[in-house]
């Protein structure tokens, strides 16, 4: 049997670590020791140099396997979670150390062997981005404020890394902090930007729909299907295809997605011949995918399918000294538009900005822009009407930090106050939050939001 690497377990329940060394071995992996605490990891690391390391993140001892994550991420070796704990918080702090995987107990062997694998393709895709590429199109990797939504430097040279790779993307970040700004970007710098980027908002799919949106279907597959229909992965071939807000998928479409993932092709619906499809795939979500595959909402071979390049878009309110750069830009972008004499923000309204916290992200600030320019009577404006903003967004009295569903709900609300419980067409609270009204929809519903507003 092919050696597929040395791994040692560090796991302090003898019964959960034996299981997983028969596994491995059974499989072809060399299980080169099995640690029960941090202190007996760090020599067992000294005297085998594993190839991999499984981590269990509550040990015996005083450290946890997130200090142990910590150590190896200093020391550049792979390592991977496998835990019960699934709470918001040991999350976010396993996050931080950049695992290859997270495995959550009880799981199959399936899932083990589906997650290693993806693991150590996301590791040769780190190692083939150290080293040069097929040069890019001379004069085709700046990034303007237009592309990118002003994102952090950090973010902004994510984006360069990937972009000329065909590794897929998870781009996450709260709504309207420019997500598919930046999945265009990479797009854009790539060597498929000739090619078409097809946009899917996942949210907005029915699931009836789903399989003939995404694969297609032949003339006749279904009562109503007069004609061929090809679908979007088809009409993205060579190119890009984004989906966003991809947590929203059911379970049965996370399947199907998968499988095309995994195959690179498609069968249309009322087809039986496989089409080969050559894709770049950048999904995003405002969700935290990995409490949702703790939870059983996502699935967890799905999740590691899309995250092998993953971009965290910081929200506006952490990033204030972009607004006066974002907020001149829009002005400009409006101004034009509209051919509207307004020349610029006083310095009392740019204040008012800056104090802003911003719920709503980039998009709220160029539809506050766009509003004001519209409205505006002289060159300046020199005031904006913006809510109250005395309390710190997420933040609630007693001082518990919300979650994101939570201030989702609450900002749903708060449009749909404001728009008296209109939801579609001028003045509606899709139009006040810059989404498709199906989508709206669809959050309300997942959200229990009651449409009681008068």
């Amino acid at each position: 049997m092919t050696h597929k690497g040395k791994i040692l377990i560090v796991e302090d329940e003898f019964i959960v670590a034996n299981d997983l060394q028969q596994m491995l071995q059974k499989a072809g992996y060399v299980v080169c020791g099995i640690a029960s605490s941090v202190h007996k990891a760090r020599t067992l690391l000294q005297q085998q140099q594993p190839d991999w390391v499984l981590i269990d993140i509550i040990l015996k001892g005083d450290y946890s396997g997130i200090d142990l994550g910590n150590e190896l991420m200093q020391q550049h070796i792979p390592f991977l979670y496998i835990s019960a704990n699934t709470n918001q918080r040991t999350l976010e702090a396993a996050k931080l150390t950049r695992p290859h995987g997270f495995l959550v107990k009880p799981f199959r062997e399936k899932d083990l062997f589906i997650m290693l694998d993806i693991a150590r393709y996301k590791l040769q895709t780190e190692a083939g981005q150290d080293k040069s590429q097929k040069p890019l199109k001379a004069g085709n990797t700046s990034l303007q404020i237009a592309d990118t939504g002003s994102h952090t430097e950090e973010t902004l040279e994510k984006i360069k890394i990937v972009a000329p790779a065909d590794t897929s993307v998870l781009i996450t970040g709260e709504s309207g902090t420019g997500k598919e700004l930046a999945a265009r970007a990479i797009h854009r710098l790539s060597r498929r930007s000739e090619l078409p980027m097809v946009v899917v908002d996942c949210a907005a799919l029915p699931v009836a729909l789903i399989e003939t949106e995404l694969f297609g279907h032949e003339k006749g597959a279904f009562t109503g299907a007069g004609q061929r229909r090809v679908g979007k992965f088809e009409q993205a071939n060579q190119g890009t295809i984004f989906l966003d807000e991809v947590g929203e998928l059911s379970p049965d479409a996370q399947v199907k997605l998968l499988r095309v993932l995994q195959e690179k092709e498609v069968v249309r619906i009322g087809g039986d011949i496989p089409v080969k499809i050559d894709v770049r795939v950048i999904a995003a979500t405002n969700r935290q995918l990995e409490k949702e595959v703790a939870e059983g909402r996502f699935r967890l071979d799905l999740y590691y399918r899309l995250s092998v390049f993953p971009i965290e878009l910081v929200p506006l309110r952490e990033r204030k000294r972009d607004i006066p750069l974002l907020a001149n830009y829009f002005l400009k972008k409006y101004t034009e538009k509209n051919k509207a004499g307004v020349e610029k923000i006083t310095e009392s309204a740019m204040q008012q900005l800056m104090s802003y916290d911003w719920p709503g992200n980039i998009r709220e600030l160029e539809h506050l822009i766009e509003r004001h320019v519209l409205l505006a009577t002289g060159k300046d404006i020199s005031v904006f009407g913006l809510p109250s903003s005395n309390v710190v967004p997420g933040v609630e009295q007693a001082g518990r930090l919300k979650t994101m569903d939570e201030m989702e709900r609450d900002h749903i609300l708060a449009a749909l106050r404001a728009s008296k419980g209109k939801v579609s067409g001028p003045g509606g609270a899709a139009e006040m939050l810059g989404l498709p009204a199906q989508t709206l929809y669809s959050r309300i519903k997942r959200l229990g939001i009651k449409q009681v507003f008068k």
